[in-house]
């Protein structure tokens, strides 16, 4: 596994200041949800570290990475690019920082729509995405609240919260992301029929 200070003194120097400083609050925080939910705490680390390292990139710049490593870009992404920057930033982990490790750079690559299938190392960086102490969004404590306990039932508010803000400023919602709270639905058995 790669030294975490070399990688901080390296994604340092490629991102602003500001956003490395959210890149290691989420590591910090990834690091205690895989504590308590069962994930691998290192891998957590990592993977919060190197999340965010595409998400400054202009539009044009993101779809260029995304064409060049041949990820396949639905319309969604064409129409906000900005939902690249996870599965580019899982490329440039791999191919600019030598992550291999599949189950981090899968991690990576879905921190911003999520998925149907997602693994605990999964829900674990995309919750702390969401909550790590430098986030103020409306929901932020509830669901901070509800990462003590159950990590679905966070995960789910956070695919909530993403869903009112995109209906909030009229952008599109992608699909995936519904799916996917969808999925956390049916295995908690928690919908209306």
């Amino acid at each position: 596994m790669v030294n975490e200070e070399y990688l901080k003194a390296k994604i340092s120097m490629v991102m602003p200041e500001n956003r490395f400083k959210h890149s290691v609050g989420v590591a910090n925080t990834a690091e205690k949800l895989a504590r308590r939910f069962g994930a691998d705490p290192r891998k957590a680390r990592i993977a919060g570290l190197l999340h965010d390292i595409a998400r400054d990139f202009a539009d044009d710049e993101m779809l260029r990475r995304a064409r060049e490593a041949k990820l396949q870009v639905s319309e969604y992404g064409f129409a906000m690019p900005l939902l690249l920057h996870g599965p580019v930033a899982a490329v440039m982990a791999r191919d600019e920082f030598g992550i291999t490790d599949p189950e981090i750079l899968n991690a990576i690559a879905l921190h911003t729509v999520g998925s149907e299938d997602m693994s605990q190392l999964d829900k674990v960086l995309f919750v702390a995405d969401k909550i790590e102490p430098n986030r103020r969004h409306g929901m932020v404590e509830e669901i901070r609240r509800q990462a003590e306990k159950d990590l679905d039932a966070a995960l789910l508010s956070c695919f909530d919260e993403s869903i009112r803000y995109a209906l909030k400023i009229g952008c599109l919602l992608h699909p995936t992301s519904v799916k996917a709270r969808n999925a956390i639905l049916v295995a908690r058995g928690s919908y209306r029929r």
